[in-house]
């Protein structure tokens, strides 16, 4: 059976491939609603670009969440519940990938003049949800993942009575999930620079333009935040492992998704906006996105952690 810490080294591994491979299909989805041909497409198309734009602005914040509540409600500690928790936010963050993913190459395909586009782009999809999910399942030892559960578990109670430090696991943890958010971020940050010297945007109201703006900068300062703890642990501490950075590291960790929350959906206003004409609507998506995120991200880990006063010290 996996040990409980290389099972939660694992689950965030595998949620930063989803969240490298998410940013990066949004930084470059973002850079076609700008392009001039864009807007000689079909409505449908421009329609199913941008939300596939907010189902994957979504995802992307759904799969940050355990990062969050692993800081917030479990001090960084190793626990069966992180493991748990990041399993189930994988598991259905698969999903609304795959259904971006196949709204984004619908107007690709339009562009290209391709036949029969709207079938291809269901195909995609459909092809990515069979492997992901019907593939895996098909394979799967049924009731194993039950059993690696439980053993995580009891893992965990052996390690609580032990009461061993874990101030290193901890750390490594921490550094592992700001690594999660950051590569795509650089990626989503070097695409928000680029929107702006492309012809569309010169178009755009010029409010719009400092939302924007005020999106980058955003985007800019959660960047330097996730790699702050780096820093900090080479210039400070001399690459010690020690209770004082784990904190520090945490709460630079948290910081960053503040910034990171407005980041995401100010440049998702500016696409809807853009698309549909409609400030109001583009505002009301874009909030209420953001105010998801947050909710999510602070609000339940913080309710969890108070609900069971777990891991108080």
């Amino acid at each position: 059976m996996v040990r409980l810490s290389n099972a939660i080294e694992n689950v965030i591994n595998e949620a930063r491939m989803l969240l490298l491979g998410g940013q990066v299909l949004l930084g470059f989805s973002y850079r076609i609603c700008f392009e001039a041909r864009f807007e000689q497409l079909p409505s449908s198309a421009r329609l199913a670009e941008i939300v596939g734009l907010g189902i994957i602005t979504a995802s992307l914040g759904w799969l940050i969440w355990p990062a969050a509540f692993h800081q917030i409600n479990e001090k960084g500690h190793a626990s069966a519940a992180i493991h748990a928790l990041t399993t189930t936010v994988l598991d259905w963050g698969l999903f609304p990938l795959a259904t971006g993913l196949s709204l984004t190459i619908y107007p690709v395909l339009v562009g290209l003049r391709i036949p029969r586009a709207l079938l291809i782009a269901v195909a995609v999809g459909a092809f990515a949800l069979a492997l992901w999910y019907g593939w895996s399942w098909m394979v799967g030892e049924p009731g194993k993942r039950k059993r690696v559960q439980l053993n995580l578990v009891e893992q965990e109670k052996q390690r609580q009575g032990e009461e061993r430090p874990d101030i290193s696991d901890r750390i490594k943890k921490v550094l592992l999930e700001c690594r999660m958010a950051l590569p795509g971020a650089q990626a989503f940050l070097g695409f928000q620079f680029a929107i702006v010297f492309a012809q569309g945007f010169e178009r755009i109201p010029r409010w719009w333009q400092l939302i924007h703006f005020i999106s980058l900068l955003a985007t800019t300062i959660s960047i330097v935040l996730l790699i702050a703890p780096a820093a900090y642990h080479r210039l400070a501490e001399a690459g010690e492992d020690t209770e004082h950075f784990q904190v520090v590291a945490s709460r630079l960790l948290l910081a960053a998704l503040v910034f990171l929350g407005p980041g995401m959906a100010g440049d998702l206003f500016l696409v809807i906006a853009k698309v549909t004409g409609s400030a109001t609507e583009a505002g009301f998506a874009s909030g209420l996105l953001l105010l998801t995120f947050y909710g999510l991200w602070f609000g339940v880990s913080a309710w969890r952690r108070d609900s069971s006063g777990h891991r108080a010290g």
